[in-house]
This record gives C-alpha cells, structure tokens and sequence, in this order.
C-alpha cells in the first residue's frame, strides 16, 4: 500500500503533485543563492520515462541519478526557513539516501558537523557581526597526560569579526538566538573548576534566544551540525541552523532553518507532491513497498 507522508516547508506557491509512479531515475535540484528555486524528477511508468519539474530554473541545476531497479530513494532530509524577497518559508536545502547507502550531495545550504570520535567539546570560536558568520569548536583529548586540545576550524562564511573563546573544562549551557532567515546569537555558560567561570556572547540578539542546557558534569557535548548559505542581503555565507549532540545521546533542537526529513521504513520513494512557485516552498513523498529484485 502507497503511504502518502505531507508536505514539509512552507504555506506560499501553488500545490503540484507528480502522484503515484513505478520508479525514480533522476533527480535535478536548482538553487538561487538563498533556496531551492527547482526540481526535476525523472520517473519510470510502464517501461517509459516521464519529467516533472516545479518552479523556476535560474541557474544550471545539479543532478542525482539512481540506479533503479537495483537501487531507489529511501528518504529526503532538508531545511526549509523565511526567505524575505518570497515572504515566506521555503525549502533551502535538500539531501536524497537511497537503499543503497549512498547519499546525494547537499543541494542548496552547506552543511557541517564539528565532531572528533565522541570527545568533549571543550570551547568554541568563530566569526560573528550582525550574525553569527561562522563557528568552530575545541575538543578535550582522551590521555592522562595533558596535551593541547584539537581545534576544529570555523565553518560558514569570512565575513564578520574573530572571536575565540579559548578552551575551558566544560559547557555548561548554550543559547543560540535567531531572526527568520539565519542564526545571530549564541551565548555559552563555560564551566571551570567545577564552576561557572566565564559567560561568553557573540553576535546580535534579535529575538529571545532560546537555551539548550546540559547535565554538568554527567553530560558533554559531544558534536555540533549546522547548515550555511547566503541570505537576502548578504554577500557572504552565513550560518542558518544549528544542533548540538551530547555525550547521552540527547539532540538539542536545531535552532535556525527547520530541519525534517520524509521516510518510511526504508520504502521507496516513488513519487513527489508539494508546493511552488517562483521556488519550491513545500515538498513531500509517496512511499510504496521496495522493488522485487530482477
């Protein structure tokens, strides 16, 4: 039986529906700069090859091809956040999986994980003026005997001012402000000898920041993902999601862009439906049972 799982992103553009189809070829995705301007999808029906494609192509798109039947989409992850010149929230970026394990590159925002083999974060720094331009993060080394912790370069853009907050025993609290297109803000509460020893911002505080608090001394963050890409009005890449992982397994929400992903199960994805108009402002799946092998 055909699951239909619904639209995430935004309310704008009108509904298209490519409906119920055998299989999927190819996938072609455009990007403008801020967000997923275009699709293409390429189906299989009764042997032959059928094109749909939604909104408007401004640049060349980029290309996935699945090599169907032996291999089919399992699932789209992606983020979707307000766009100021489309007044409203539309998708800016995508990744398509398949059953095979492979994954698609990101289309539109840039993504990011700071991490290093489940250490403790120790420390962060990055750039940051108007927004938060880019972030990078220290890690505790596993020895007994002391060594300098592992700088992880900044990831996002080179505009904005250098911060470098140094390293500490542990983080404590994070909070991480926003607007609707991007990240401005972050806070951290730095733990040192067993107490708060420095309070740490960056940015610019344009709504009330949201917190992210951690179990000190029973959890540490362990990793950092976010995504960064251009808004309206900029010239550079700036940071417009964040989440943070702990040492327990906890996820923070993902403060900036919304995250989701559309999947069932590792079924395949065998047809798209949404909503567009000048970009694509919403996207969801049709799941059916996986393909019988040849």
């Amino acid at each position: 039986m055909t699951q239909r799982v619904e639209a995430q992103g935004g309310t704008g553009g009108g509904g298209w529906d490519d409906g119920i189809n055998t299989g999927l070829r190819k996938v072609n995705v455009g990007y403008d700069g801020s967000c997923v301007s275009y699709v293409r999808f390429e189906y299989f029906n009764d042997g032959m090859v059928r094109s749909h494609a939604h909104g408007v192509q401004n640049n060349e798109p980029q290309e996935f091809v699945i090599d169907y039947p032996n291999e089919y989409i399992t699932s789209v992850e992606g983020t979707y956040a307000y766009v100021s010149y489309v007044h409203g929230f539309v998708i800016n970026s995508l990744i398509f999986k398949t059953s095979t394990g492979r994954t698609s590159v990101r289309f539109g925002n840039q993504g990011f994980v700071l991490e290093n083999n489940g250490r403790k974060l120790v420390g962060f720094h990055g750039r940051a003026g108007l927004a938060l331009d880019a972030i990078g993060a220290y890690f505790a080394p596993d020895s007994s005997v002391w060594v300098p912790p592992k700088r992880l370069e900044a990831q996002g853009g080179p505009g904005g001012n250098i911060w470098d907050d140094g390293v500490f025993d542990d983080v404590k609290k994070v909070y991480v402000g926003r607007d609707a297109a991007c990240v401005t803000y972050v806070k951290f509460d730095y733990v040192r000898d067993g107490r708060i020893e420095e309070i740490r911002e960056h940015g610019k505080v344009v709504q009330i920041p949201q917190e992210f608090l951690l179990d000190y001394p029973n959890e540490y963050i362990t990793s950092v993902e976010g995504t960064y890409g251009k808004v309206i009005n900029t010239n550079n890449n700036i940071l417009t999601s964040l989440a943070f992982t702990t040492s327990e397994g906890r996820t923070s929400p993902t403060f900036g862009a919304t995250k989701f992903v559309l999947e069932d199960n590792g079924r395949q994805i065998v047809g798209f439906h949404g909503r567009s108009g000048t970009v694509i402002d919403a996207i969801g799946a049709y799941f059916a049972p996986p393909p019988s092998p040849c």
